[in-house]
């Protein structure tokens, strides 16, 4: 009788990796999704409300930084084409970076500042009067981002796709781990690896 079934049964042993891209975030569990380039023009078109929000995060996407060194960017630190991310809003307090501001963020922030809405000192993200935070928190940039998200229909992204994306960029354009761990800050090249081994 198992004969029978068995020879009913087709199946293929092919194996593959799958869509390794494809990889998403979901209830908070797994990577962060790499977002695409149609996907990132239309979560800055049309996704994000504010051009503090589109700033935000566009200072994630084309520096690389983390979420919470973004945060606590003050308008003092933005200084000609450079954006310095002191010693005490990086991870591991690793020293001070300076970034350049390449032609894609110099436009947002030039929009940001032209309409009048950018501070000119102080906090560049800031909380509510209330708060006890002067800037916004991880878990309001997560709900800004979510929002966002949920307005054009993508799924799987965090705060940390822009991170990931930036790296996957970066490594698509050939640029060596050294190379890419100077702009990201890695402490430890091992910690950079992670990323290559993702995708």
């Amino acid at each position: 009788m198992w004969a029978a079934i068995w020879d009913a049964i087709v199946i293929s042993f092919e194996i593959d990796l799958g869509d390794l891209e494809a990889s998403a975030k979901v209830d908070g569990h797994g990577q962060a999704k790499i977002l695409t380039d149609e996907e990132l023009g239309r979560l800055f078109e049309s996704g994000f409300q504010s051009w503090r929000d589109r700033a935000l995060f566009a200072i994630c996407m084309f520096t690389g930084c983390r979420i919470s060194e973004a945060l606590q960017l003050k308008a003092e630190m933005i200084r000609g084409n450079f954006i310095t991310f002191t010693r005490e809003t990086r991870k591991g307090k690793t020293g001070t970076q300076q970034v350049e501001i390449v032609p894609g963020l110099r436009a947002l922030l030039d929009d940001w500042q032209r309409l009048g809405e950018m501070p000119t000192s102080g906090y560049l993200f800031r909380s509510r009067p209330d708060s006890k935070q002067p800037f916004l928190s991880r878990m309001q940039a997560h709900e800004i981002l979510k929002t966002a998200c949920d307005r054009i229909g993508i799924e799987g992204v965090s705060t940390h796709s822009f991170r990931r994306t930036y790296i996957t960029k970066l490594r698509a354009k050939g640029y060596s781990p050294a190379q890419i761990q100077r702009r990201t800050g890695h402490k430890r090249r091992e910690n950079l690896m992670h990323y290559f081994d993702q995708v």
